[in-house]
């Protein structure tokens, strides 16, 4: 991305100058590992007006801050380390902030190697700065960012109130004045149609841009969403097969790729779709549960015990982590076991301990705990050791005559007892 002339902060809206007071009430949210890098970006923002500014060192505490509130402008390191990256939080934000595109993002990274995809990503940053830069180019990428939200300014504002023919005036509006933007304004037509239902005229929208620029992965998803809408599942797929292989970073084409299968119940296809995005983008809990699901409907318990293990790496510690995922998790491995790997010692290790922390964080709740206990027992009788089930029942039962966990039926505990040999 070539530098441009540095803006004159003060006449960006060309009549209404920019001053330290329509900028103090902004919230600044500044993502980054290395301490000195922190300060300098405070500073800069400090000398621009900004005063909101909030800083974090690592990814997950700052998602947890933007699914808590809204931010003017992030600025985050591509490379956070830990479970969160700088690109997951730009999708999250995008995703959080769906309809109000005025939220500025930009990425900073030591990485050049992010030159050369940044063009192909779903979810683009507004701009970026590859480390180390001088301030002046700092002030230079902020200040045409700043230019580019003000000139969609309307248009954002008809997106927020639903207002989806305005959007489309605007857009037109802005394609006339300002011929960089024509890519971003053809996009948000093809959004307000499909928002408007009008899933045909949208997917002519986007066909009719695809015979132009035959290179746009975003056009061909328009076509593949307005498809799915329609019903063409099998069309659908195919769009998105483009799509990826245009764009092989457009994760939601994945996404919709599974869902497109799914539909056509090709539930080795859909599989396979997420297999490739959790390639791409490992470190996704939603992908990796849905993953573990499908796997589990396809009965590869190998597969699904994956999964369902990566989900707990990415959530644990976090707000995400619940006693389900333990739960799906321990499901797999007995299942797993039962298959014919009874004599896995690293699935009996395993097993151990998702149960010890399912007890953990479960043991507040009644149905948790007897459903640690359920699991287990399963596990045992799975692995024909009726002595331990045995005994596990007898401390579960124990746990529900003091209210510590939830009574089964006395159907449910009939059946129980006599699988264990005990009626």
């Amino acid at each position: 991305m070539a530098d441009v002339t540095v803006p004159d902060f003060k006449t960006l809206d060309n009549k209404k100058p920019d001053s330290r007071e329509s900028v103090a009430h902004k919230r600044v949210l500044i993502v980054e590992d290395i301490g000195e890098m922190r300060l300098m970006l405070k500073s800069l923002m400090s000398n621009l007006g900004y005063s909101k500014i909030d800083i974090e060192p690592s990814g997950q505490a700052a998602l947890k801050r933007i699914l808590e509130g809204r931010y003017d402008i992030v600025l985050s390191d591509f490379n956070l380390g830990g479970s969160v990256d700088g690109q997951q939080l730009l999708e999250v934000t995008r995703k959080t902030y769906a309809l109000d595109h005025s939220t500025i993002f930009m990425m900073i990274t030591a990485d050049t190697a992010y030159e050369a995809v940044v063009s192909v990503l779903e979810y683009q940053p507004d701009s970026y700065l590859v480390k180390p830069f001088p301030p002046e180019a700092f002030m230079r990428r902020l200040g045409r960012v700043i230019q580019q939200k003000k000139s969609f300014h309307n248009l954002n504002t008809c997106r927020i109130n639903g207002d989806w023919d305005q959007v489309i005036e605007e857009a037109k509006y802005i394609m006339s004045k300002h011929a960089p933007y024509a890519s971003l304004c053809l996009k948000s037509i093809g959004e307000a149609l499909y928002a408007k239902g009008e899933y045909k005229q949208a997917k002519t929208h986007y066909m009719l841009i695809t015979q132009k620029h035959k290179n746009l992965a975003w056009a061909y998803f328009g076509i593949a969403q307005c498809e799915m809408a329609l019903g063409s599942y099998a069309g659908a797929a195919k769009n998105l097969e483009t799509t990826i292989s245009l764009s092989r970073h457009f994760l939601s084409a994945y996404d919709l790729l599974a869902d497109a299968h799914e539909k056509l119940d090709n539930l080795s296809e859909a599989q396979s779709a997420l297999r490739l995005v959790l390639e791409v983008s490992p470190r996704s809990p939603e992908r990796s549960k849905r993953m573990g699901d499908i796997s589990a409907k396809l009965r590869d318990w190998a597969a699904a015990e994956q999964a369902y293990a990566r989900v707990i790496r990415l959530s644990r510690d976090t707000v995400n982590e619940t006693v389900d995922m333990y739960y799906d998790h321990l499901q797999a491995i007995t299942n797993l076991i039962a298959s014919g790997h009874e004599g896995n010692k690293t699935l009996n290790e395993k097993f151990k301990r998702s149960l010890t922390r399912l007890r953990i964080i479960g043991k507040a709740s009644p149905v948790a705990v007897t459903n640690s206990f359920r699991i287990e027992v399963q596990q045992y009788v799975t692995r024909n050791h009726l002595g331990e089930a045995i005994k596990t029942w007898q401390n579960w039962h124990r746990l529900i005559t003091q209210g510590k966990a939830s009574p089964l039926t006395e159907a449910q505990e009939y059946t129980l007892k006599k699988r264990l040999g005990l009626v």
